[in-house]
């Protein structure tokens, strides 16, 4: 049994009830080639999973649906062996958005809950569920009420939905149900209430049983008031933009323009269990949370921290009432897709910063007067697609057969899904017999060479003999790429000085440890902003154009910057500047370093190792070879690749003059297509990936402990 008391939750034992504060997880289960409803049918794999979570200190696992029967059977299973380290569920009930935004929409409503009642009988083991598409299902018999501590309805809505549905029924609302109330507020405030009253008022009449419940919010939903974050109308305003100068079609996402308060709701005398308040709180977004005054101010007990001035603010406003952080956590992708400046950003953490800041994070939440913390999530699930990358991850049903390390949402995973074979797989820094097992595709000419390449679902691998002694004081490496079709691209490389008869989208410049880069044939790079001669709409966003290899001959490779920070105003008239970063930056070092390392170079065996990622060579689908070929009446488009041809030049890092190349130039001093080599891969439908669990088990266990 549990309730909710005062700030926090209480769970009953034989001795009564006790305090109970939530360290948990949320158990996403989608294994790499799997979409989310593709589910693990065996109770071994979830007992496992379990087994872990509970040895790393966890004492829940959040659910966000209905998994198939096995992981239940797996889950009393556990507890009845393991009562001392027993896990607890947090039961979620899905939805999508309703049609038309109208959650009072009748068929919407009515599959909605029915999947309230479906959640609630198989938790008592009491459920015959019919299989569907996108959905788990079959005979639910393993009971596990006895360690279900609540239930968290809904998903994070969409503002425009709430506020559209707040719209249509203007005006002051009320609820009063058998066990929650509220006595005024908008007609989504009154929704959520009936909707979670419905539920339990089920399970009490049918089971006789209650427990503590919650919807989802989430901070662009959250009651504060934020004066750094305009609405889309005002942000036009304070620009002098015409309304219709934005060049989305979309509705618009404001962050701080309509709220869901479950403050507002209260429990009446015959719900003994009690509700919560459940929200997703990231570090990095909305833009609030970073550019808020007093956020930046704040100062846990561990220094400067705008997520735990954000988080106890919300504490706050949430007094007398359990808060749940249902989600948090930053991603270990090499990609980043919104900055945050105390540099938890969404991405670009190696796995040792990512443990760090997840810990930190775990701290702060219990600093705050939450009531617990559920990280997200258990682990990297590659089916998962981020904003910024997400028109480039094409088909986009193909996206769990590859691992894309440009993409923060597939890198959550305290657990990771790697791509290629474990003890296989090229690692940086690590045995050069593994590089040199790679196939070779240039052949060896005049002492120099060869060039060997490999692949696995996340990376393309270099390999290169290079002199021990090499001096990155006076010499720099270039590694040009083709990788779209031979008559398109750069074909004047190595900074003017060399002619090439094929052209190149890319060219991996290397001048010393510190400063190295992948840099991009302009017409191909996908995210040229607006300084560079393109226009832009009323928010300072770069309009996109068709980003599509073209023959040039001027010598040109732009850098790979992207922004991800887009300019805005708040509505106190305050301008923030555009941020971003330049993501073709190559990282030195070895893998046991940093799991961002992309190049090194082995002085012992003489070898230069690169690894690219599939995403950051406009490759949209590799196990297909489709690679971008935008068109300005097709975006997004791609084609198919008839392979690789990739070349390395060495040349004196002051005059530029050419060392050695690889293929051999020819006698006139240019570099013939026909000495390059293609480079093809096997395609694949079925991905090979491995499991390793990150350095954030570690530091989680050893927080969860204190």
């Amino acid at each position: 049994m549990s309730r909710t008391r005062g700030d926090g939750f209480e769970v009953r034992d034989r001795d009564g009830w006790s305090p109970f504060y939530v360290k948990g997880v949320n158990l996403g289960v989608a294994l790499p080639g799997r979409f989310p409803a593709e589910f693990p049918a065996d109770s071994a794999t979830y007992g496992g999973w379990l087994a872990a979570i509970a040895a790393m200190g966890g004492n829940t696992v959040r659910l966000y649906t209905i998994l198939p029967p096995t992981f239940y059977v797996a889950l009393r299973a556990w507890n009845l062996a393991h009562a001392d380290r027993a896990l607890w569920l947090m039961h979620g009930v899905w939805a999508e958005l309703p049609p038309n935004n109208d959650f009072d929409e009748p068929d919407w409503k009515a599959e909605f809950r029915r999947e309230m009642l479906r959640v609630v009988d198989l938790v008592h083991g009491s459920a015959e569920v019919q299989t569907r598409p996108g959905h788990a299902g079959g005979r639910y018999y393993a009971d596990v009420s006895a360690w279900t501590l609540g239930y968290v309805v809904g998903r994070e809505w969409e503002p425009y939905a709430v506020q559209a549905f707040d719209e249509r029924r203007r005006g002051p609302h009320r609820y009063g149900g058998e066990y929650l109330v509220m006595r005024r507020g908008t007609a989504s405030d009154a929704w959520m209430a009936e909707q979670c009253d419905y539920m339990l008022a089920y399970e009490a009449e049918t089971y006789g049983a209650l427990r503590p419940i919650a919807y989802t919010n989430w901070p662009t939903l959250d009651p504060l008031s934020h004066s750094t974050e305009s609405s889309s109308e005002e942000e036009r305003r304070l620009r002098g933009a015409p309304a219709e100068a934005s060049s989305s079609s979309r509705p618009s996402h404001d962050e701080d323009a309509v709220s869901l308060d479950a403050m507002l709701v209260w429990p009446t005398a015959r719900n003994t269990a009690g509700w919560f308040a459940s929200y997703h709180v990231y570090p990095y977004y909305p833009d609030f949370m970073n550019l808020d005054p007093g956020y930046r101010r704040a100062r846990s007990s561990e220094g400067a921290s705008s997520f735990y001035g954000y988080l106890r603010e919300l504490k706050q406003h949430h007094r007398g009432m359990p808060l749940l952080v249902a989600e948090y956590g930053v991603p270990s992708s090499r990609g980043i897709a919104h900055l945050q400046p105390q540099g938890w950003h969404h991405g670009g953490h190696d796995e040792r910063a990512m443990a760090a800041i997840d810990a930190r994070m775990t701290r702060e939440i219990r600093e705050s007067g939450a009531a617990g913390g559920v990280l997200f999530a258990w682990m990297d699930e590659w089916f998962k697609r981020n904003w910024l990358v997400a028109n480039y991850e094409t088909p986009p049903d193909h996206t769990p057969r590859w691992h894309n390390a440009m993409d923060p949402e597939q890198h959550y995973g305290i657990m990771a899904h790697r791509g290629g074979l474990p003890g296989r797989r090229p690692v940086l820094g690590g045995e050069a017999a593994r590089w040199l097992a790679l196939p070779e595709l240039q052949p060896a000419e005049g002492g120099v060479g060869p060039l060997r390449v490999g692949h696995d679902e996340a990376y393309v691998y270099l390999a290169f003999p290079l002199a021990p002694d090499l001096g990155w004081d006076t010499v720099n490496v270039q590694i040009a790429l083709d990788t779209y079709a031979p008559g398109l691209g750069q074909r004047r490389l190595a900074g003017g000085a060399l002619d090439s008869g094929i052209g190149m989208e890319f060219v991996v410049d290397l001048r010393a440890p510190d400063d190295a880069q992948l840099r991009i044939t302009p017409d191909y790079n996908p995210y040229q902003p607006a300084s560079q001669g393109r226009r832009a709409d009323a928010f300072g966003r770069s309009i996109r154009h068709p980003a599509a290899s073209t023959a040039r001959d001027d010598g040109r490779f732009d850098s790979l910057f992207v922004t991800t920070n887009r300019a805005r105003y708040g509505r106190d008239g305050a301008f923030f500047p555009a941020q971003g970063y330049n993501r073709g930056r190559l990282r030195f070092g070895r893998d046991s370093e940093t799991t961002l390392a992309d190049w090194y170079h082995d002085t012992v065996a003489g070898l230069l190792e690169i690894r690219l990622p599939w995403g950051l060579l406009n490759v949209t689908d590799p196990s297909t070879a489709r690679v971008l070929a935008e068109q300005p009446s097709a975006p997004f488009a791609t084609t198919s690749t008839s392979g690789f041809r990739i070349g390395v030049v060495v040349q004196h890092s002051k005059d530029a003059a050419l060392i050695r190349t690889l293929p051999k130039t020819a006698a006139d001093g240019t570099w013939p297509a026909v000495s390059f080599r293609t480079w093809r891969w096997t395609r694949w439908i079925e991905p090979t990936a491995h499991a390793e669990l990150k350095p954030v088990y570690d530091s989680l266990r050893a927080v969860w402990a204190r």
